[in-house]
């Protein structure tokens, strides 16, 4: 099957007008004509062909790599329609991002097929993770022809969390390489613990473009201090985030909704809430909603360009009272605080998948992936939890439910 590059055909009537392409060609030589530094090579010459629809809502720059991005563009983690994909992308989405680890690889092969025809009207991001520098090539390879092209656009070290892997030598000499190849054009990370860490060795070192992070409305100090909401001010993962937009790293947004829960909407439904929170801190360049329908895809890019107001504080209040007290922040603030060993973040993580998401499937691999010692049977053994959470959740009995409910198949 023959594959499509960044360029490849667009689908009827969706293609860059006319008028516009010969300057697009003339941009593009003279990009090709000025030695790009190693690490966002061809980032220029790209960045125009994937400019956002019109009608598509509120863009933002995606740092300094030269690319415009719909402010809500599009988790497929969990989405198993390529039709709901292509109907994002017709909609205005401009960004989608996947993993080789997903659905046991068939998301990507999904995503494929979802942007057969359409391929040049997205920056399309993965991820690899950190292994010797032929294996992470051999990988990126293998997601290229999962998802049927001939370049990813952003290619994120996956799940990390320390400074030592933001400088890992074996993933800057592989990705180098995939640059230096035309297999890759920007480099990024993604971290789910210790974000603020992770966001700030990014901003330090320099070599990566873009950065994953979670975040949203109960990050940092919960709901009161999200209501208040005034991120000149902030401090945490907010304050890191706002820093490195500032500084010119592309900061991506993932599990804004806070897992999805379900309550009945106002004036702005409370994940569309839980959007225009997170964009307003000026730090953030685009957000991944998972989106698993057509009617998930409208109602998440209603809250293009909205702003918050009275309403969506209202609709965070009462959405934060649904959640209650059984979703974890992803602050990291307990990280190391089991005298047993339990990664207590990663367990609640795992259980949000189940209980926040629907998602049994991603939530029995997310939790198999635990070691043992880190997953949550120790909590059985426990009298009295030793884990002081900031929100307050009762950390002892979710990872007893957690281990209950997922370990069965563990």
């Amino acid at each position: 099957m023959e594959k499509e590059g960044r360029n490849g055909a667009s689908g009827p009537g969706r293609g860059i007008p006319i008028d516009r392409r010969s300057a697009l060609r003339l941009l593009a030589a003279a990009a090709a004509a000025i030695a790009a530094r190693p690490a966002v090579r061809g980032a220029e010459t790209f960045a125009a062909a994937a400019a956002p629809s019109r009608g598509a809502g509120e863009t933002r720059p995606l740092g300094r790599t030269g690319i415009a991005v719909s402010t809500v563009g599009m988790g497929a983690m969990i989405t198993r329609e390529s039709d709901v994909i292509r109907y994002a992308v017709d909609h205005g989405v401009n960004y989608v991002d996947t993993a080789d680890c997903y659905m046991g690889g068939e998301n990507e092969r999904i995503v494929g097929r979802a942007l057969k025809g359409i391929r040049n009207k997205v920056i399309l991001a993965s991820k690899v993770h950190i292994a010797p520098v032929d294996r992470m090539i051999q990988s990126v390879e293998k997601s290229l022809k999962s998802l049927n092209t001939d370049v990813i656009d952003i290619m994120q070290l996956h799940g990390i969390g320390t400074e030592g892997e933001v400088v890992n030598g074996y993933a800057r000499e592989a990705l180098r390489k995939l640059i230096d190849q035309g297999k890759v054009r920007v480099p990024g990370v993604t971290t789910h613990s210790g974000q603020e860490t992770v966001v700030r060795a990014v901003m330090k070192h320099g070599f990566y473009k873009t950065v994953l992070v979670a975040y949203n409305f109960r990050s940092d100090a919960g709901l009161k201090a999200a209501l208040r909401k005034v991120f000149a001010g902030a401090t945490g993962l907010s304050a890191a985030i706002r820093d490195a937009g500032a500084a010119g790293l592309g900061v991506i947004a993932m599990k804004t909704q806070a897992g999805g829960y379900t309550m009945e909407r106002g004036a702005l439904s409370p994940h569309q809430a839980a959007l225009a929170w997170v964009l307003e801190n000026p730090g953030v360049a685009t957000t991944i909603p998972s989106m698993v329908s057509y009617a998930q895809v409208d109602e998440n890019l209603s809250a293009s360009g909205k702003r918050l107001g009275w309403g969506g504080k209202k609709a965070l209040e009462l959405y934060s009272r649904a959640i209650g007290d059984r979703h974890c922040g992803l602050c990291g603030q307990c990280k190391g605080s089991c005298p047993s060993g339990v990664d207590v973040q990663d367990v609640l993580r795992s259980l949000a998948y189940y209980d926040g998401y629907g998602q049994a499937d991603l939530a029995n691999r997310s939790y198999r992936e635990l070691a043992d010692g880190r997953n949550a049977l120790p909590c059985f053994s426990c009298g009295t939890c030793a884990v002081q959470c900031r929100l307050g959740l009762p950390v002892g009995r979710l990872a007893r439910r957690a281990h209950g409910l997922l370990s069965r198949t563990a």
